[in-house]
């Protein structure tokens, strides 16, 4: 048993793992709310030090479910199951959190326990769109490529926003199918927006931790490349800084290959995780995307603004280019074209819009 996981609770308490990454601390004679949440804090704080692992250092986070007898359950059974509902509550909260069980968290499982029905069959069913979002040049406002997102529509469920299911689907494993699925549809889009307009764009696709685990990810790239004839430096994938955290050889060995395909790198929502700066010197990434929770206050405070400034000059100075998410204010554009940005996209220009819609909207936007 980890020794950290130990040393957070009382010597009275009962340490236990349930499988896989799940473990289950038994707390006695609780006094109060107060002593699971000190308890479950400590935790938090204990696991923000870094593991020193082979020579690499690893960030690890926690996301903690709460039930308390006898409000949340009388039997070990019960207990069990409302602190893993809250456990998932914790971690659609955003991770590295704790958070108690209540009534309401029992509809927003049995809203995902629906999801995931669905989910395994929508691609069967033809339930799934992929729409693109333009990325421009800042200097001349043309567009310069896109970004593919999946839109999903289930005849019962109506539209279920990705923020609702690609984290199930990433759980389930379904992500892998979804994956591929995006990535044919937006090199067959990009050879047709080519051929339309008689000029090249750049497509990014998001590739998440579970499709690295995928043995065949780089055969399938590769094939999907020569099949469509595309040119590895019109395609670019966003990777999360929570793949690179994971810390995987597996995720290092495919980055590689990627690297050495020829395809661009791009490091998503760039400022919202732990060790950016150690992830930008390691590998090998061609552009930064900065959060769009950094964007939305330039115009508003300095800080953001300088944080802002400081990432495009670190960036540039790694040969790196700089997209800007979420814009959706002259006043926004105008400050980043000062900052010396170089792409940005956001709902000033344009949301994601089918591919039908993407052609039309660019001649638009030529005449």
């Amino acid at each position: 048993m980890n020794p950290r996981l130990k040393g957070a609770v009382r010597q009275s308490d009962t340490l236990g793992r349930l499988g896989g990454d799940e473990f289950i601390v038994l707390l006695r004679a609780l006094s109060e709310r107060n002593n699971a949440v000190d308890i479950s804090e400590n935790l938090l704080k204990i696991f923000r030090e870094p593991f020193q692992i082979d020579g690499r250092e690893l960030i690890l986070t926690l996301s903690i479910g709460i039930s308390i007898y006898p409000e949340n359950g009388n039997c070990a059974s019960d207990l069990l199951r409302n602190a893993d509902t809250a456990m998932y509550q914790a971690k659609a909260l955003g991770r590295n959190t704790y958070s108690f069980f209540t009534k309401e968290m029992n509809e927003v499982m049995l809203r995902r326990f629906e999801i995931e029905e669905h989910l395994n069959s929508a691609l069967a069913r033809n339930e799934f769109e992929v729409y693109y979002q333009p990325k421009f040049d800042v200097k001349n406002e043309s567009i310069v490529g896109a970004e593919a997102l999946l839109r999903w529509h289930n005849p019962i469920l109506g539209n279920v926003t990705p923020d609702e299911f690609i984290p199930i689907a990433e759980h389930t494993g379904v992500i892998v199918h979804i994956g591929k699925y995006v990535f044919e549809q937006a090199l067959e889009f990009l050879n047709e927006w080519k051929n339309v307009n008689q000029r090249d764009y750049t497509m990014a696709v998001n590739l998440s931790p579970r499709q690295f685990r995928d043995k065949e990810l780089i055969n399938f790239i590769k094939k999907s490349l020569s099949d469509t004839g595309t040119k590895p430096d019109r395609l670019e994938f966003e990777i999360t800084e929570g793949v690179l955290m994971i810390g995987n050889s597996y995720i290092d060995d495919a980055l590689d290959e990627l690297n050495e395909l020829g395809v661009k790198l791009s490091m998503d929502d760039f400022g919202t995780g732990y060790s950016s700066l150690s992830y930008l010197r390691k590998y090998s990434f061609d552009t930064l995307k900065i959060d769009r929770s950094f964007i939305n206050g330039i115009t508003l405070n300095k800080e953001d603004c300088n944080l802002v400034k400081s990432t495009i000059a670190m960036a540039h100075s790694l040969d790196m280019l700089v997209v800007a998410e979420g814009v959706e204010m002259r006043e926004q554009l105008t400050l980043l074209e000062k900052l010396g940005c170089d792409l940005v996209q956001g709902y000033y220009f344009s949301r994601p819009i089918p591919a039908k819609e993407m052609i039309d909207f660019q001649h638009t936007t030529n005449h």
